[in-house]
């Protein structure tokens, strides 16, 4: 065995090292390989070797000796590619098998072109953006997109939506790349100014939101973030919305809250709460919605926490979607 340098290994996964000693042991053998193992093993091998443009001197000794193999190659190999792959497949699968594998290779590598911008937007602001497409836009867009993102997206949409857009994400078929690429130059414009917003938002936003459904819990993990940096502490704040803003806000504003979520969730999620709370609440009421509420606040008998929260979740995200339309002015409340 050659004196190799392993450190040119670190970093790099199973899948990549199988494909560069694919590329290095060449064709022939790798067709060999290939006709003894299993269709989707043989695509992600496939997938993987179209990602290689060249591979250095250090690299190859090393993948080579962690094969138990040795090579005398020096300089690059520049062998790979999709042409590389092509041919691999025809002989090892045959043209009908191959093709049906060329052409998921062709869409992953078109959807990782043309969609790729989208792992930067945050699931409900996408879902804002493309909720009123038609199913079978949202469907393409969708299937263009790594699973666990295009479930995220889906789970954000309106019933209804969601139904048809998941029947047209199981029968859809072949679309033309021409259709993938305007699709996909139509949605990059049409959120150019907000991925500029996440440029300059960064992590707050993310944070302030993740804490927000988090509870009370959340405060206990903001005194620790204010603890080692006050001023990062205060942005996640401003971004929050919690509760106690929510009973804060003006009577008005929280009467169109109110309007809009079930009597029920409202009496759980003043359950524990103070006198002064339940007057706010009530005060936003009209006489015979307040009547309601007290029935159903008096019938309530021991409520679990997590139950409290998620009723306070419900009123949270109807003053979170108020504010967004802009019906809710938090900024005039505050000041």
């Amino acid at each position: 065995m050659a004196d190799v340098d392993n450190d040119a290994l670190r970093g790099m996964g199973m899948l990549e090292k199988v494909a560069t000693f694919c590329v290095l042991i060449g064709e022939e053998a790798t067709v060999k390989i290939f006709q003894h193992l299993p269709k989707h093993i043989v695509e992600q091998i496939s997938t993987a070797i179209t990602q290689i443009t060249s591979i250095d001197k250090d690299t190859s000794l090393a993948v080579l000796d962690e094969f138990h193999l040795y090579t005398r190659s020096k300089g690059f190999i520049s062998s790979g590619g999709f042409d590389y792959a092509r041919d691999i497949l025809y002989k090892s699968l045959g043209k009908g098998e191959a093709d049906d594998v060329l052409a998921k290779l062709s869409r992953m590598k078109l959807a990782a072109q043309s969609f790729s911008y989208l792992d930067a937007i945050n699931p409900k602001q996408l879902s804002d953006f493309i909720k009123d497409e038609s199913p079978q836009t949202i469907a393409v867009i969708l299937s263009h997109m790594e699973a666990p993102g295009a479930a995220d997206v889906l789970e954000q949409l309106d019933e209804d939506v969601k139904v048809k857009v998941t029947m047209q994400m199981a029968t859809i078929k072949d679309v033309s790349p021409d259709v993938v690429r305007t699709i996909s130059v139509v949605l990059e414009k049409k959120l150019e100014s907000l991925l500029s917003s996440i440029v300059d938002v960064g992590g707050v936003k993310v944070v302030a939101d993740m804490l927000n459904r988090l509870g009370p819990k959340s405060q206990d993990i903001l005194k620790n973030i204010n603890g080692v940096d006050t001023t990062l502490a205060t942005k996640i704040k401003e971004n929050m919305f919690v509760f106690e803003d929510l009973l804060n806000l003006e009577s008005e504003y929280v009467m169109k809250i109110l309007q809009n979520v079930e009597t029920a969730d409202v009496a759980v999620a003043m359950k524990n709460s103070t006198e002064e709370d339940l007057e706010k609440i009530t005060g936003a009421m009209s006489s015979r919605a307040s009547d309601r509420f007290k029935e159903e606040y008096e019938m309530l008998n021991k409520v679990k926490i997590k139950d409290i929260e998620a009723a306070q979740r419900k009123m949270l995200d109807v003053a979170q979607k108020l504010i967004e339309e802009g019906v809710i002015d938090r900024d005039m409340d505050e000041s």
